[in-house]
């Protein structure tokens, strides 16, 4: 590991244990020289992380702290180790199988780096998928249901059947690797990791080490047929449906006549088109698995 360990704590994100990470982090780091940052702003995790260099940071937070660490920390000699104490914690779960981040703060010295891919959409970079359609509308709709402190933990399941009356199914044209698909999608997510919505099992195929981007797309479903598919789609097996179709890929064109809301590890964004590609090797993260 490093010798330079910076801890960047999303504020919000950790609101209510912000007091018990800062004690674990503490019992952690016994005897170690450490720093803790405490994110004020949007965009402030990115910022700092970049002022470093030939450092550990611990990302630490959900997959929202992930994404603007990964910002600062993509093709850099920085390394993440990522400390789950977000609501999602979706891409650390194909880096360790430990949620509670008490334990995993506890037993560092188990991890050990390893450099694996990071995918990119324009400018910004994303640790683990990126999607537009069904899913991107789940996510913004899942914001009624999280400042609801009892439906806080179920937000993106319950958001789930409150976008099936609310979604049209988008006409996208991709470009993959050079291949055109142009017609009405359900959703089309780009991953890198497996994992996303609290444990959604949507990417099984996908492998953070291969150099590709696992590209899932669902054709366009009435309400019924939605309906008949989510099961699938939470556990994974929706691999073989029909209707879906995965292909590997390294660099994905993204258009549409109409504006769409792009998903980028929970980050939202309006947008007409993009071009998302694979980053080979682009950062380190600790591991335990």
């Amino acid at each position: 590991m490093k010798t330079k360990k910076v801890f960047l704590i999303n504020s919000f994100a950790c609101s209510d244990k912000i007091d018990n990470i800062k004690e674990s982090i503490k019992k952690a780091m016994a005897g170690e020289e450490y720093e803790i940052i405490e994110s004020q702003k949007p965009g402030h995790i990115s910022e700092a992380v970049k002022s470093y260099s030939n450092s550990t940071v611990f990302s630490v937070g959900g997959d929202g702290t992930l994404l603007e660490t990964v910002n600062g920390a993509a093709q850099t000699d920085n390394e993440i180790f990522v400390v789950p104490a977000g609501s999602g914690n979706d891409f650390c779960r194909v880096l360790t199988d430990e949620r509670d981040y008490q334990k995993v703060l506890l037993d560092i010295k188990a991890y050990s780096p390893k450099t694996v891919d990071c995918g990119k959409a324009g400018n910004t970079y994303f640790a683990n998928i990126a999607s537009v359609g069904y899913d991107a509308e789940i996510v913004k709709n899942a914001s009624k249901f999280k400042d609801k402190p009892l439906l806080r933990k179920f937000s993106y399941i319950l958001s789930i059947f409150y976008t099936l009356f609310t979604f049209k199914p988008l006409k996208l044209k991709l470009t993959i690797d050079g291949v055109v698909y142009e017609q009405k999608f359900l959703l089309a997510a780009f991953a890198n990791g497996q994992y996303y919505g609290g444990g959604i099992h949507i990417a099984p195929t996908a492998i953070i080490d291969d150099g590709y981007l696992d590209v899932y797309l669902a054709d366009a479903m009435n309400k019924f047929q939605i309906l008949m598919i989510l099961p699938k789609l939470l556990n994974g097996s929706h691999v073989n449906h029909p209707k879906v179709k995965i292909i590997k890929a390294k660099k994905i064109e993204v258009s549409s006549e109409s504006p769409f809301l792009l998903n980028l590890d929970g980050d939202l964004s309006d947008c007409c088109g993009t071009e998302i590609s694979i980053i080979e090797n682009g950062i380190t993260y600790y591991c335990k698995k």
